[in-house]
């Protein structure tokens, strides 16, 4: 690991890793700061948060958290142009154009999220996250991506079974759970 950690260090690779929970700023943020949500009272604990469980606690409660989900770091910096969106009925599935550019003057990788925004009736959390892809760009290259969001990724449980519920559904391109760059709206189902 040491010669791993040294070649990011020095800037012979870009860190391209991306955080898979939330780092809260402070004791008072996420889930489980209550005495009965953590430790628990008379030896049960209470589990409030509901589906709003990790980074959905956050957005669900309105925290700004110190690193966000998805957050990562790199030695150059990318740009996402506008996001293309269309539901295949036939596919039960989305499709999800964007264009990733590198603004910067060195090769780095990026990791496009796209985080889903279901409509009210599905009675969902704020925002779930149902793509990602990687990509590594020279200084100054771009490259259009495509990504695929099945039907069943954007289910919610109701009355005993999964289901899709028709309606406006906004689809966000993002660096992380609160950098989102661009997004688009669209009706499904």
């Amino acid at each position: 690991m040491g010669t791993a950690l040294a070649a990011v260090l020095f800037g012979d690779s870009d860190p391209s890793g991306r955080l898979p929970v939330t780092f809260p700023a402070d004791a008072t943020q996420g889930p489980g700061t209550t005495p009965a949500t953590y430790p628990g009272t008379n030896g049960t604990v209470s589990y409030e948060e509901g589906i709003a469980v990790g980074h959905r606690h956050y957005d669900a409660e309105g925290q700004r958290p110190r690193f966000p989900f998805g957050h990562g770091l790199s030695y150059t910096t990318f740009a996402h142009g506008s996001l293309d969106a269309a539901w295949d009925r036939t596919a039960e599935h989305v499709t999800l154009g964007v264009t990733v550019t590198n603004t910067g003057r060195r090769r780095g990788t990026d990791v496009v999220q796209v985080y889903a925004t279901l409509p009210a009736a599905a009675e969902a959390e704020p925002r779930r996250l149902v793509a990602f892809q990687k990509v590594t760009l020279p200084a100054a290259g771009s490259k259009r991506l495509t990504l695929t969001v099945p039907a069943q990724d954007l289910t919610v449980w109701k009355e005993g079974a999964w289901t899709l519920v028709p309606g406006s559904y906004t689809f966000a391109t993002a660096r992380s759970s609160r950098a989102l760059t661009a997004q688009r709206t669209l009706t499904v189902g």
